[in-house]
């Protein structure tokens, strides 16, 4: 779309020519055929080009090229370009006025950079996750290894771990936006130890979705509860017990947690109590305290054993509920 100075043939070099303009150039200035010969910096605009007439007598005076990015109300983006109009007698009879609409392209470039940014921060926090995971399998290696009687022992207890550990990895990594469902962390655990839920456990409480740092920590110390209920506890074939684990929110506005429960209930009366503290103790008692600023609290009776955890809410989402 452009403006045109045109000079009728019987005009004089020295005349000044009226302006014309083609009819795509409507879209940008409010013009009407009666607006034919006014100046141009008397016209309604729909862009903001203060510099136009600037522009002009600069282009006539050193007889150059003025190209300029602007853009409209509506948000629209044109190149304006002046540049001379010479006739075809050599006399420079006025400014050519050119828009071209870059508006897609533009629009393109500008998702193109936020497509960059946004790969940028998510490749930064997956270095940033890769890392952390690369501490924490050292730490449960080095853990394990401390607390283990033999090499076939600390075999078996780190395959487990790490196990448990690549399926809070898999549910995080699906949706890290979401969280991880609490519920099926506990089931998901408690079926990969063959336990019959209904028959020998059963579970209850809120919708909760985890953040991924306290879905990976609660992920082990799930694991450790379900790897004790099986040697010591209640899905030991000698006891025939039961787990009962529930969950709900508590608190006043500012301190509010989650209160978390883990109960075991052998049928005969027998509970065996682990000769020493290992990996597990520690999780509960140390570790899930550090790195989630959670309560905990380990109870061995005779008919069985009880863990109980205040979580702090900031670490998870909830469902429909009023956080």
């Amino acid at each position: 779309m452009a403006f045109r100075p045109s000079r009728p043939k019987s005009s004089s070099p020295n005349s000044k020519p009226p302006w014309s303009f083609t009819p795509a150039a409507t879209d940008i200035f409010h013009l009407l055929e009666t607006d034919v010969g006014r100046p141009i910096d008397h016209l309604g605009s729909r862009i903001s080009y203060p510099e136009l007439s600037e522009d002009v007598r600069k282009v006539l005076a050193k007889l150059g090229t003025a190209e300029r990015e602007v853009t409209s109300r509506e948000g629209n983006s044109y190149i304006a370009r002046v540049h001379p109009y010479r006739s075809v007698d050599n006399f420079i009879a006025g400014a050519v006025l050119t828009f071209l609409d870059v508006t897609s392209t533009v629009r393109a470039e500008s998702a193109l950079r936020e497509s960059e940014s946004r790969l940028r921060t998510l490749l930064a926090e997956l270095q940033h996750r890769v890392r952390n995971t690369l501490a924490l399998v050292k730490s449960i290696t080095a853990r394990t290894a401390e607390s283990s009687e033999s090499v076939d022992d600390m075999a078996a207890h780190l395959m487990g771990r790490l196990d448990a550990f690549a399926r809070v990895q898999a549910a995080v990594t699906r949706n890290p936006e979401a969280g991880v469902d609490l519920m099926s962390l506990l089931t998901d655990e408690l079926l990969a130890h063959a336990a019959h839920e209904g028959d020998q456990f059963t579970a209850k409480g809120p919708t909760l979705m985890l953040q991924p740092k306290a879905a990976e920590s609660l992920s082990l110390a799930i694991h450790e509860l379900a790897t004790n209920a099986v040697k010591h506890g209640a899905l030991n074939n000698h006891n025939g017990g039961k787990i009962s684990v529930k969950w709900n929110i508590s608190g006043a506005d500012g301190s509010r947690h989650v209160d978390f429960e883990w109960v075991e209930k052998s049928s005969n009366g027998k509970h065996d109590v682990p000769a020493r503290e290992g990996f597990g103790m520690e999780l509960f008692k140390r570790i899930l305290p550090y790195d989630l600023s959670a309560s905990t609290n380990v109870e061995f009776k005779a008919t069985g054993m009880r863990f109980t955890m205040q979580l702090p809410l900031h670490h998870v989402r909830l469902d429909g509920a009023d956080n």
